[in-house]
């Protein structure tokens, strides 16, 4: 332990050596900061090298898709009356006339063919049967593919309800942004945010601007009834996790100040101390920032929490040494930021090393993003380790020795008094704390995997609104693929399509299944028969029949779209396993690709992502047993430290399930980063009070008096540490993303009951050790 004292005399002596050292790293890191990847996309959560994941892209890119951005209309009236139709048709005619916009699809490709529905049958209730009977004989030839030329009169195309909901009061428009400003904007994340923010606001603007209109002539208020405007798709959602990393980090940074000034405000009274720990705080965190820059690490939404968690262990590993050093002032000794470092070196550098393996075994989960979590707050744990031992005592070796510690012991006192009286019952309360754990594991037992990425923002929230519109005027946002490959057997096959129509009659059955789409609707509404089928395909491209959505380009495999309800993970996979058990039993000489998609891959994400923090969690008890056996020199006490770290996280769960939550992706990450942080604490405790021993211990008098003595002279600074890592973590409950919410409630639950193990049932398992090595 003598380099780090080493350290410390070293930076006594070279002052101007450490803050040159230290102002380099910043402005290195401050380039590097300004390297960082913002472009926040929910694709990064995937390893990018995941076999789903390359399938889906591969997928993605044979298949002509118009869903990356999608905007909603919805009317009080039917969109196909004459009224309506004429106001959309300006609407996108205003679009049209933006030079951000290149192409307008969806409903729009429908909208000039379609017939007009009058009031009187909207009123007497036929625009069912009406929907039934669109017929593209009476569409224009202008822009017609061959697809909607060949369609039966009395049948609707396919793709019309994908577009337009039964009722006619709610449509979609596929949006496409030309990229020639792109330029202009220093990452593509700032560009799609602004030109969906823009699109936003025209779209609203020009809908305000017709009511107002028609508000002045009231003779036209129900033609010009109110229009709401959502946007949905892969886009809209990049879009909105963008929204939230800005709102959290606009909101996390003032919090932060909060915090600093109450700890100042109530505890650190030494001036150049607080300066001190906020240099330190700023210095790590720009550090952090620079090494995400310069090896271009992945920043996703929950990043946004990565700051807090830095300052928030920064400042409660930083009250370690203040604390101490007014202990030194108060014991009279002459150098008490020496005696601070003396009396906390031991337990600091073992609750660093405790808390970098927490974090660091987040590198263990198959997300990036959570990977990237890990990485960068163990290296600012060990990165504030070393400016404490440097570029903190450069600084606070000049303030002045002034002792005050009254407005600490105000709320200490109260604690030690309760400890003291709880520990005349330790048979009863070990007892308490026996039974509820057994019940606890119980409880938590039950535990479920029921995470659902499009579920991750709060009710009120624009994506939030577009995806319950989608579920219920639509057929939802929740797509699944599969990918026909014709092998051996042509498309125009009756093999083949015959298998298209097997496969997607039982997917039509399910309970989980809204909606099933392939080109066996284009053909069997167009009623071709396999010679006119194998005719087209032969004399004519797959752009030219305008299929590109559904058939590849050399016409070697084609889609079968799933449109699923809203599904949990653990649903999710309940459904393809029930899929690839029907392809197992229906075995076909066609290529069927695995089923595909976006919140498939979140399912086997997040299962992966729990498995992977469960053995974490693992691994990090069997490290902490060793190393507590190590510092203890007995098993008894390494179980003892365990007993209290793993309890605390137990009950949490346990009432978490109770609660009605469950596995996700932020109360998974708990696992693997509470366990580390929470053993701080008891580190101190168990390295500081002194183990009863009949040979060093005359009297129970004289232990007890010694005991309680320690107990006091560290118990302030484990209820600073607890408080203030409440009051960081307790940050982010203000998060409108779901997983910063839930690690954040867990978080401060698991610390506060932690806390309270600490300070109330350690004292009691010394006693009861007092006990058994008296009467033995």
């Amino acid at each position: 332990m003598n380099w780090q004292l080493s350290l410390i005399a070293g930076s006594q002596k070279h002052p101007f050596g450490v803050w040159a050292t230290v102002l380099l790293l910043v402005q290195l890191s401050i380039i590097g900061a300004t390297k960082i990847d913002l472009d926040v996309n929910f694709n990064d959560y995937f390893g990018h090298d995941d076999a789903g994941f390359v399938g889906l892209n591969q997928l993605q890119q044979t298949f002509v898709r118009e869903d990356g951005l999608l905007l909603l209309l919805e009317n009080e009236q039917d969109w196909r009356q004459p009224e309506q139709q004429s106001r959309l048709l300006d609407f996108i005619e205003y679009l049209q006339s933006d030079q951000h916009i290149s192409a307008i699809g969806g409903y729009a490709a429908f909208i000039e063919r379609l017939p007009l529905v009058n009031e009187s049958s909207v009123v007497t209730g036929q625009k069912q049967a009406l929907t039934q009977s669109l017929t593209h004989s009476q569409f224009s030839s202008q822009n017609q593919s061959i697809s909607d030329s060949l369609l039966l009169s009395y049948k609707q195309h396919p793709r019309l309800p994908l577009v337009l909901s039964d009722n006619g009061k709610a449509i979609i428009l596929s949006i496409e942004f030309g990229q020639n400003d792109m330029q202009q904007y220093s990452t593509e994340a700032l560009w799609r945010l602004e030109s969906i923010d823009r699109l936003q606001g025209i779209s609203e603007s020009f809908w305000s601007a017709k009511a107002a209109t028609a508000n002045l002539v009231p003779k036209f208020n129900q033609a010009q009834s109110a229009v709401k405007v959502l946007l949905s798709g892969e886009q809209a959602l990049n879009w909105q996790y963008a929204k939230v990393l800005r709102h959290d980090l606009s909101w996390f940074a003032p919090s932060l100040f909060v915090i600093i000034g109450l700890m100042a405000l109530f505890f650190i009274q030494a001036r150049l101390w607080l300066f001190a720990i906020a240099l330190n705080c700023a210095v790590t965190l720009a550090i952090v920032l620079g090494v995400a820059g310069w090896f271009n690490l992945t920043i996703a939404a929950i990043s946004a929490f990565i700051p807090v968690i830095i300052i928030t262990l920064s400042l409660a590993y930083s009250a370690h040494l203040y604390l101490g050093w007014q202990a030194g002032i108060k014991a009279g000794d002459n150098n008490p930021l020496i005696f601070s470092f003396s009396h906390n070196k031991q337990p600091l550098l073992y609750a660093t090393l405790t808390t970098i393996l927490g974090f660091g075994l987040l590198t263990f989960s198959p997300s990036p993003p959570i990977q990237v979590f890990g990485i960068l707050v163990a290296i600012a744990v060990a990165c504030h380790y070393l400016l404490c031992h440097s570029l903190l005592v450069t600084i606070v070796s000049k303030a002045n020795q002034n002792y005050s510690d009254g407005k600490l012991r105000v709320f200490v006192n109260p604690v030690v008094t309760l400890a003291k009286r709880a520990a005349l019952l330790p048979k009863s309360i070990i007892m308490v704390v026996g039974l509820v754990s057994v019940l606890a594991l119980l409880s938590a037992s039950k535990l479920e995997l029921n995470d659902d990425p499009l579920n991750y923002f709060p009710d009120d929230n624009p994506f939030t609104q577009s995806k319950l519109t989608m579920q219920q005027d639509f057929f939802g946002i929740n797509p699944l693929y599969f990918e026909v490959g014709t092998g051996s057997v042509p498309m125009y096959d009756k093999q083949y399509l015959g298998f298209l129509f097997q496969f997607a009659r039982f997917l039509q059955q399910q309970p989980e299944v809204n909606h099933v789409t392939h080109i066996g609707d284009w053909v069997k509404s167009a009623g071709l028969s396999q010679s006119q089928l194998k005719r087209i395909m032969t004399q004519h491209s797959v752009s030219d029949i305008g299929l590109e959505a559904e058939i590849s380009s050399q016409y070697q495999s084609s889609l079968i779209t799933v449109y699923l309800t809203s599904l949990t993970a653990q649903q999710m996979l309940a459904f393809e396993a029930k899929t690839t058990a029907w392809l197992a039993a229906n075995k076909t000489a066609l290529s069927v690709s695995p089923a595909l998609g976006s919140s498939l891959l979140f399912a086997h994400l997040s299962i992966h992502n729990a498995n992977s923090m469960l053995w974490s969690f693992g691994i990090a008890l069997v490290v902490l047993s060793l190393v507590l056996g190590f510092l203890k020199k007995s098993p008894y006490f390494a179980l003892v430290g365990l007993m209290v770290n793993f309890l605390p996280l137990l009950w949490v769960f346990a009432i978490w399930q109770l609660v009605g939550g469950y596995i996700s992706i932020g109360s998974a990450v708990v696992l693997g980063i509470m366990l580390g942080i929470i053993v701080d604490d008891t580190l101190h405790l168990l390295l500081k009070l002194p183990e009863p021993q009949t040979s060093d211990i005359e009297s129970r008098a004289t232990y007890l008096q010694l005991f309680w003595m320690h107990y006091a002279g560290v118990i302030p600074v484990i209820c600073f540490t607890s408080l203030t890592l409440v009051l960081g973590f307790g940050i982010g409950l203000a998060s409108d993303f779901a997983p910063i919410a839930q690690l954040s409630l867990l978080s401060c639950m698991v610390i506060l009951l932690a806390w309270i193990f600490d300070v109330f049932v350690l004292p009691v398992i010394y006693q009861l050790r007092r006990q058994s090595i008296n009467d033995n």
